[in-house]
């Protein structure tokens, strides 16, 4: 299992990591995961996330930036179950998802936004990956690490050793 904590993290290794100013909600059955990141930048479709998770994704995180102007949401079900299918073990995102009561019972990590029904318009531009996500107060960039519970998230440009 997973023998650590954000806090225990930030106390120890406080000088080496940003901490995550989103503040965003559990939603699969694993609250608490590690790995290294792969990011998404979609505006309106999540198409680049469904290939992104169909691929392998040991000990992967995924995170994901939305930054479409209008609500919709960026995971469902299908996408977390393939996710966990793949070996991902984790999608964070900034924006919604969708299918809350299924996602919670497949063992994977899924932080977002809320939740929201409406799906993504996959004819309105595919999305990036392997991109630097800047967000509100802090970057992400691929090939970090991230580190995740219920206390929050936070990320290391290398992996940490607890």
């Amino acid at each position: 299992m997973n023998k650590f904590t954000v806090p225990d993290i930030c106390d120890e290794h406080g000088e080496n990591i940003k901490i995550c100013d989103l503040f965003l909600n559990s939603y699969g059955k694993n609250d608490k995961f590690f790995g290294q990141v792969e990011t998404a930048r979609c505006e309106h479709s999540n198409s680049i996330v469904k290939e992104l998770v169909a691929q392998n994704g040991s000990n992967k995180v995924l995170v994901i930036q939305h930054t479409g102007t209008e609500k919709c949401s960026m995971v469902g079900d299908q996408i977390a179950q393939m996710a966990y299918d793949n070996q991902w073990k984790g999608i964070i995102t900034n924006g919604y998802i969708r299918d809350i009561e299924v996602i919670k019972d497949i063992p994977i990590g899924v932080y977002a936004k809320n939740s929201y029904p409406k799906k993504t318009d996959k004819s309105v531009g595919k999305g990036e990956i392997g991109l630097t996500l800047e967000f509100q107060n802090f970057i992400v960039q691929k090939d970090s690490w991230a580190y995740v519970d219920t206390n929050g998230i936070i990320f290391s440009e290398k992996e940490l050793e607890f």
